[in-house]
């Protein structure tokens, strides 16, 4: 979804194919909106929120003297909560619990991963834990920042984890969180309502150029581009609880794509 798969043809090794879905896919077009000097994508296919904690964080602090006098705005689309990385035979391997992997040792592991210990609630925890660590560190240092749902809300997956009224979903920042605690409110959610183009199981160009203005007026709205302050963030009113309805969707074994 971040990545721009099938976009073009994933499988090629043509340079020009690869710059076409770099710049088509949402974050060059949002980088675009913005007026950006550079655009980074580190996004893989099939990657894990396991992955986008660690990335995200490596590549920040390997950078620090750079992004404290530069502005930098990161920008990150949550995966499926379900998706794991697991580091095997001296490399991290993005697995999804009900699909195949090629590498033989990674498929073993995965089968008993799904067999013995994977759990909604494992799944959901793990992801507001990420999102919070995230949090407290762009916030640390004072890194702009947007998070999204890329391919499901998180709305069904901490439902399903028990935590709709826990204490760890009222600590997100809403206000740095496109849409969050809206059961429609993911990436493919918002791009099927709109009748955007999908190329397979994947949006087309028209879908990541709705979803990148969609980034852009909110980061506008709210002037995300500015640093964050110190202080911790604004909580919202109790009584408007994120999460109102109590009807959970399933984690979807066809990977919660149209």
């Amino acid at each position: 979804m971040t990545y721009g798969m099938e976009l073009v043809d994933d499988t090629s090794d043509d340079p020009e194919l690869h710059a076409y879905r770099r710049a088509h896919a949402w974050p060059g077009r949002l980088g675009e909106v913005l007026d950006a000097d550079e655009i980074v994508n580190d996004a893989v296919v099939s990657g894990s929120n396991d992955r986008v904690l660690r990335t995200t964080i490596g590549w920040l602090t390997e950078r620090q003297p750079s992004f404290r006098d530069r502005g930098v705005l990161v920008v990150i689309g949550w995966s499926g909560a379900i998706r794991r990385e697991f580091y095997v035979d001296g490399a991290y391997h993005q697995v999804i619990p009900y699909q195949a992997h090629p590498h033989p040792e990674v498929g073993r592991l995965l089968d008993v991963y799904r067999d013995v210990a994977f759990h909604d609630v494992e799944s959901g925890e793990r992801l507001a834990t990420q999102a919070l660590s995230l949090q407290a560190f762009l916030r640390l240092h004072r890194i702009p920042y947007l998070f999204f749902d890329a391919i499901e809300s998180s709305y069904d997956a901490f439902g399903r984890a028990g935590l709709a009224d826990a204490a760890r979903t009222a600590a997100v920042d809403r206000t740095r969180w496109y849409r969050f605690g809206d059961p429609e409110g993911a990436m493919a959610d918002v791009l099927r309502a709109a009748g955007t183009d999908w190329k397979g199981r994947h949006p087309a160009e028209d879908g990541h150029e709705v979803w990148a203005h969609k980034l852009a007026s909110h980061i506008m709205k709210h002037r995300l581009i500015q640093r964050p302050a110190a202080e911790a963030p604004v909580r919202p009113d109790p009584a408007e609880p994120p999460f109102t309805r109590r009807r959970f969707r399933p984690a979807n074994r066809d990977f919660l794509y149209p």
